[in-house]
């Protein structure tokens, strides 16, 4: 009964005391609602990373050679013109090799007529369909005598194709990539947006020689992907394909690659390394923002205390114990903690939501966080608390009817 008691005592406090209750109920708030927004970022971040590996058509037997050297995605930006067909068809040529697929990319505008759109358009050889197993649901995929004979086709992904033509059948269309037409052969099969907002199917696919002479008019290539015959010996073929690169590009035995390569492995240790650098960067930014809160709690009840002490005399002249007088205050602490969470909880939402609606950044809003967040908002009620509820019980009723 007396905890009740106390209980409701901190209520009608809270209520008498309405803009300290605010301002405590403020800083709690500040520090839970960017807490759920940096964990949604965060996780928004990761499925996004690792949709978009996904997307890149990795098996276990299969990895890619990027131009310029560096770690994974992150290539220096010299030397990024080293690659070139030779290196592909030298590769190609390789024991244990099973598909080879060079690629050029670059984002382009696409028109039909008076609709245009942007969107990222490949060169890429013939092998890429089955090395990336993607259908062609309507028409077909260009062949090697399109590559021979360097012509202007096109398969379109999903996207570009339904924002250019809606809902008239885009084949046997002609369309313009830059300043030069294209006539469309085909359409990939729809993967669909990911949960984070990547779109797999924006993207238009034209032979590789076409777009060397024709479009992009240049020789590098941006990429190799490598399907070796077994994933056993994808390791050895790495090896190999090192050995071929740099002699094709008479790198000296004391100088760097300029090539780097995205391997399955490589890719999940980088994401796992991401990962615990990001946990570890949203573990110090909600401790602190936390910590703040707490502080705000403690410094405006310490000072309630002193505009409280005649409240606090009357209590203690009517039988309210020490004890008494430390759970009001606790109460008080933990339920304007639990308050500013719930606030948090809200607005970060809110601001998650926002900000994936808008699309700003990459978010994925999960349960995981907000619920934290009331653990974490009793915790800090709780160790912030003591000292003023203590603080409030030590004084004696000679004290607090001065």
């Amino acid at each position: 009964m007396r905890i009740l008691r106390n209980l409701r005592q901190a209520l009608h406090g809270l209520k008498l005391n309405k803009g300290n209750t605010f301002l405590m109920t403020l800083g709690v708030m500040i520090g839970i609602a960017s807490l759920t927004v940096i964990v949604a970022i965060g996780e928004g971040t990761k499925s996004t990373v690792l949709e978009r590996i996904a997307n890149m058509g990795f098996g276990p037997e299969s990895f890619s050679v990027y131009s310029g050297g560096g770690r994974l995605f992150f290539g220096r930006n010299r030397n990024i013109t080293s690659m070139t067909l030779q290196d592909a068809d030298d590769i190609r040529a390789m024991p244990g090799v099973a598909i080879v697929v060079p690629r050029q990319r670059k984002r382009m505008r696409i028109i039909n007529k008076k609709e245009f759109t942007t969107t990222r358009v490949y060169g890429v050889s013939p092998e890429w369909q089955p090395a990336r197993q993607w259908k062609v649901v309507d028409g077909e995929f260009f062949n090697d005598m399109d590559m021979d004979r360097k012509r202007k086709v096109i398969v379109l992904g999903n996207t570009p194709a339904r924002k250019i033509f809606g809902e008239t059948d885009p084949l046997g269309k002609k369309i313009r990539v830059g300043q030069v037409f294209f006539e469309v052969i085909g359409l990939l099969e729809t993967k669909g947006l990911t949960e984070s907002g990547y779109d797999p199917d924006d993207r238009a696919l034209i032979p590789l020689t076409t777009a060397m002479s024709r479009l992009f008019r240049q020789a590098h290539l941006h990429s190799i992907k490598v399907v070796s015959t077994s994933s056993d010996i994808v390791r050895q073929t790495m090896e190999g394909v090192t050995q071929v690169l740099r002699r094709n590009h008479g790198l000296s035995p004391l100088a760097d690659d300029d090539f780097r390569f995205v391997t399955p492995e490589g890719i999940m240790q980088w994401v796992t390394e991401s990962e615990q650098a990001l946990n570890r960067m949203l573990l110090l930014i909600s401790t602190v923002s936390l910590l703040v809160g707490g502080v705000v709690i403690m410094n405006i009840l310490l000072v309630s205390i002193r505009e409280r002490i005649r409240e606090i005399g009357v209590r203690r002249c009517f039988g309210a114990r020490r004890t008494d007088i430390t759970q009001q205050f606790l109460f008080e602490s933990v339920l304007v903690s639990l308050l500013g969470g719930a606030m948090g909880s809200v607005v970060g939402w809110v601001l998650s939501s926002s900000l994936k609606y808008f699309d700003f950044l990459p978010v994925k809003i999960t349960l995981d966080p907000f619920v934290l967040a009331f653990g974490f908002s009793m915790v800090v009620g709780l160790i912030f608390g003591i000292h003023p509820a203590r603080k409030a019980a030590s004084l004696s009723p000679d004290e607090t009817i001065r």
